[in-house]
């Protein structure tokens, strides 16, 4: 099999990066090397890094990423890596040791440059739901659904990464669907293991699901680029949970109702009260 590079990129999570390395060390296929993005220039994640460098039998690489925000981190990994394929992890997820192996034989017998993996998404602490990418999708039919590739759930072709030029930084929310699209529009083929061979992890802290504006906004920007591909239910659930985040931040009562109208023609008066009176 092909040679294959790991990129992590990382924000003041070393006590979480280190659980990532790990599992990134328990890998059947060992890659040739792991290249750790951090955009917070943090002592404490640069010590982990030189840890794992100094104990584990690849290369383990610290790379600064001085404009900021994961995207631009996962560009700077693919930039400097040198394998023909590459894995992306966030700092917060964790691999089963087949997932490198599984997704580079899957990608080399199907001739295919993008390779998903199925996932275990801890919804809270309790709550964990197997998701795995849909097969066949097409430009046309990517965003009829929702997706289930994340930044930390598939392997891919380092010529295919840089034909759509890598993910893109004006996008801060649903940058991999945003990604897996674009992938698509430029005609790279994929495959699908189902097998959740990662795991896509809930703890407390800042996440990108946290209900901040910044993630409204986010919505926001991803229903301009995409929204008339979109499926009603797919553009539903993004509006009314962008429309619910902007309301639970408001102190301006005029805006709030404005909000909350909009949330009751976004949803139909029925699921809209069904929904509160179930909270």
């Amino acid at each position: 099999m092909q040679a294959v590079s790991v990129v992590i990129p990382t924000h003041l999570r070393s006590h979480l990066l280190r659980e990532s390395i790990a599992s990134v060390a328990a890998q059947t296929l060992q890659p040739v090397e792991l290249l750790v993005v951090d955009d917070a220039n943090d002592p404490a994640t640069r010590a982990v890094v030189e840890e794992a460098d100094a104990r584990l039998p690849f290369a383990v690489r610290y790379i600064r990423n001085e404009s900021g925000g994961v995207c631009h981190s996962r560009n700077k990994g693919a930039e400097a890596a040198t394998g023909k394929w590459v894995g992306f992890l966030d700092d917060d997820d964790l691999w089963h040791p087949p997932f490198l192996e599984r997704l580079v034989e899957l990608g080399e017998r199907k001739r295919v440059g993008l390779i998903i993996a199925g996932l275990l998404h801890h919804e809270d602490e309790q709550s964990v739901k197997a998701r795995s990418q849909l097969t066949d999708l097409t430009p046309a039919t990517a965003l009829l659904q929702n997706g289930s590739m994340t930044g930390s759930n598939f392997v891919i072709d380092r010529a295919a990464y840089f034909r759509v030029g890598g993910f893109d930084p004006a996008v801060t929310v649903f940058n991999d669907w945003d990604f897996f699209v674009r992938l698509l529009d430029a005609g790279v083929a994929y495959a699908v293991d189902p097998e959740p061979l990662a795991e896509w992890r809930f703890h407390p802290g800042d996440r990108i699901a946290t209900p901040s504006l910044r993630r409204a906004n986010g919505i926001g920007f991803f229903l301009n680029r995409h929204g008339k591909r979109m499926s009603k239910q797919v553009w539903r659930d993004l509006e009314t949970t962008m429309l619910g985040i902007r309301r639970i931040h408001t102190t301006n009562r005029f805006e709030k109702l404005t909000l909350s109208a909009q949330l009751i023609r976004a949803h139909g008066p029925v699921r809209y009260f069904k929904r509160i009176l179930n909270r």
